[in-house]
């Protein structure tokens, strides 16, 4: 038996669960890595490792999630449907287990046509849907072939992950979005990133009611503004994340763009950690990981986690 992940771990106990994430480069260089998974590992439970992030071609994530993994950080591998069929998503899956890398991340992937390939062919075998349903199969010690075709051998230990949307326009469609990735296997959820926690709980207060087997595990995505040039571009070109005016104010008033982005980032972590039934946080630093354990410590959460 495969022991219980950081993450996994964290989440059973109840415990403030803290993921970040770090893009592996466009090179062979496996220092951008390490370097990263060294700063982040000691104050996170798990990093997610991107796959092929804006569509542009990367180092593989498994092979970065080992690289973080031998770097004292635990890794969560980000897995899109857009790129790769199901037997070789299954292959990544039993191959990642037997390297010590059980937690995942199901998505669909970004746009092909904005990436470095535009021409490429978009594979789409199946949906996240059916990525989470072959992880569960898997798990449970089957191929999902349409005769259920028992493993050879040992059954992979997985931490399942799915993407969930609590600023949704409809939260009773994305609950039922939540319910049905929580009956095909998902474990544990993150999401965009937000700025308006009181939008958090809201959606709270509506899954309590709701009719689920349980309360999911929402990790609530957060991030720092380095500059108010990203305000803007968060608030005018990211999907799913709403800037509210009085921020982009702060930010355009402020002398030090980069403190003042740490501090909203502060202040919205701390205004989730009194949300009942939040999970954790999932800290999106782009391009700027450096910021990470200043911002957890001012937000008082500087546990060290041990690799």
């Amino acid at each position: 038996m495969n022991a219980s992940t950081r993450l996994e771990t964290a989440l059973a106990e109840g415990r403030f669960a803290i993921t970040s994430e770090i893009g592996p480069p466009k090179s062979a260089d496996p220092q951008v890595i390490a370097d990263k998974a060294r700063l982040l590992g000691a104050v996170t439970d798990a990093l997610n490792i991107t796959d092929n992030q804006t569509a542009q071609s990367r180092m593989c994530p498994l092979a970065s999630a080992r690289i973080a993994l031998d770097n004292g950080a635990e890794p969560v591998m980000q897995m899109t449907v857009r790129d790769r069929n199901r037997m070789a998503l299954t292959s990544d899956i039993l191959g990642a287990s037997a390297l010590g890398i059980h937690n995942t991340l199901c998505m669909s992937g970004d746009p092909i046509h904005i990436g470095n390939h535009p021409d490429a062919a978009v594979v789409n075998d199946i949906d996240t849907m059916g990525l989470l349903r072959l992880q569960a199969s898997l798990r449970s010690g089957r191929f999902m072939n349409e005769a259920g075709e028992e493993l050879a051998g040992e059954a992979p230990h997985l931490v399942i992950g799915a993407t969930a949307h609590p600023a949704a326009d409809d939260p009773d469609v994305e609950i039922s979005k939540i319910k049905a990735k929580m009956e095909a296997g998902a474990d544990f959820f993150q999401t965009q990133l937000v700025y308006e926690p009181e939008r958090v709980a809201a959606f709270m207060s509506r899954l309590e009611a709701a009719d689920l087997p349980s309360l999911p595990k929402l990790l609530i995505g957060v991030g720092p503004f380095k500059h108010v040039r990203m305000a803007h571009h968060m608030r005018d070109k990211v999907w799913g994340v709403t800037v509210p005016d009085h921020l982009i104010d702060r930010m355009e008033s402020t002398d030090d763009e980069g403190d003042t982005g740490m501090n909203i980032c502060v202040e919205v972590i701390q205004a989730l950690q009194d949300i009942p039934g939040v999970a954790g946080i999932h800290v999106m630093a782009i391009a700027w990981e450096d910021s990470v354990p200043e911002i957890l410590s001012r937000a008082g959460l500087t546990t060290a986690r041990t690799a």
